[in-house]
């Protein structure tokens, strides 16, 4: 995965792609996540990698597969010979003109756009680390995308956090999932050896191309005033 859904975590895809290719192993990349950043193919060392529309305002359920020219794929469907054999069936012509539109023009203005994220979202995370107690930060400090912030708050349920917020008009996602039995912690953050706790108290916060600082700061305002609430009932 060239960039984690959950923590935003970045990998080393370019390294990991010259050493795969000196030993001759195929190599394919989960770059849905990573639309904003550098996706030249060649740089990467990939044989394979896909795109997801929805994450870069391309219509949903389009994607993109990018082959290397001489990896050999079974079709998903057989019996058409559309998408170079891949993918039988009548071709989304719309869905394939919007991806690469949106491919084009998020390509286009990543720097500034990464540039204006990253500041943002760095302010935001100060701004929660330093007014409310007891909260850390997730996956790669530095190594991690722009609009990307995972936050677990000590001592809180994730999933009461996220019902108080929706109330407010903040919408955030949780980093557990919920089972008929009990809350399970995501594959995610028990790979990073997450103690059980913190995971259950974690929240992914999303930035985008239309959010501003003033929001971000409404945003720990509530944030401040529902964890200080959550935090007395609990005890």
């Amino acid at each position: 995965m060239y960039a984690n859904n959950e923590i935003g975590t970045i990998e080393p895809i370019a390294a990991l792609g010259r050493l795969t290719r000196a030993r001759g192993i195929l190599f394919h990349t989960d770059a849905c996540q990573a639309g904003s950043l550098e996706l030249d193919v060649r740089k990467l060392k990939v044989d394979l990698l896909t795109l997801n529309g929805s994450k870069i305002h391309a219509p949903k359920g389009v994607g993109v597969l990018y082959r290397k020219l001489g990896v050999e794929l079974i079709p998903l469907f057989h019996g058409g010979g559309q998408e170079f054999g891949v993918r039988g069936g009548t071709v989304n012509v719309p869905g394939i003109v919007g991806m690469a539109k949106a491919l084009e023009l998020v390509q286009k203005n990543k720097d500034k756009e990464n540039a204006r994220l990253r500041q943002l979202g760095d302010y935001f995370i100060g701004k929660i680390l330093k007014s409310i107690p007891r909260t850390t930060l997730n996956g790669h400090p530095t190594q991690r995308l722009p609009n990307n912030v995972h936050i677990s708050f000590a001592g809180v349920d994730a999933e009461a956090l996220l019902h108080h917020l929706s109330a407010q008009g903040i919408y955030v996602s949780m980093g557990s999932a919920c089972s008929a039995q009990e809350i399970q912690m995501s594959p995610v953050l028990k790979a990073i050896r997450l103690p059980k706790a913190k995971g259950l108290s974690s929240l992914r916060f999303s930035l985008g191309k239309e959010t501003r600082k003033e929001e971000l700061e409404k945003v720990v305002k509530v944030l401040q005033m529902v964890v200080e609430s959550l935090r007395k009932v609990a005890r």
